[in-house]
């Protein structure tokens, strides 16, 4: 019998813990920043429509910051959560670009051109692919055969060797 008392109180004892532990509330969800006031606040902040997916997930942030990431990209920073967030808008055709904004570069990075280097009695072309961002009149390229070069942006976007 008191076997069997001890067994009873151990039972309810571990249901109740259970019940406890199942009714609990668990980790509290972060609170979400409304996608479509954020969307909002960058086109009065870049004066053109924004592109932002409705179904983003970001969190709360109560001031968030802007700056000009690129000619048609607006940087959203928030200090508390950390986060950034890039957001591409829609300009006007023919609508100048704003004046903080830097102009965004000839050659792109992943883009494919053409590359002369050439001498006296000599010119040689040849395929590669821009590493990175143009940087002013310079680029980082590299060959197809992994030969990294830097070339030199002329007139007409055409890149030749530095010297």
């Amino acid at each position: 019998m008191q076997t069997r008392i001890k067994w009873q109180h151990f039972a309810l004892t571990l249901a109740g813990l259970a019940a406890l532990w199942w009714s609990a509330p668990g980790p509290a969800q972060p609170a979400l920043h409304d996608v479509a006031a954020l969307r909002g606040q960058v086109g009065r902040f870049a004066g053109a429509p924004a592109r932002l997916d409705p179904q983003l997930v970001v969190p709360r942030c109560a001031a968030p910051g802007f700056s000009w990431a690129r000619a048609d990209v607006v940087r959203v920073d928030c200090a508390d959560p950390a986060w950034s967030l890039y957001v591409p808008i829609d300009q006007p055709a023919g609508a100048a670009s704003p004046a903080a904004a830097p102009a965004r570069p000839a050659i792109r990075r992943g883009d494919r051109v053409m590359v002369q280097a050439s001498g006296q009695g000599f010119a040689v072309t040849l395929e590669a692919e821009a590493e990175r961002d143009a940087d002013g009149s310079r680029i980082a390229l590299k060959t197809s055969g992994g030969r990294r070069l830097v070339g030199r942006i002329e007139a007409g976007g055409q890149v030749v060797i530095a010297r």
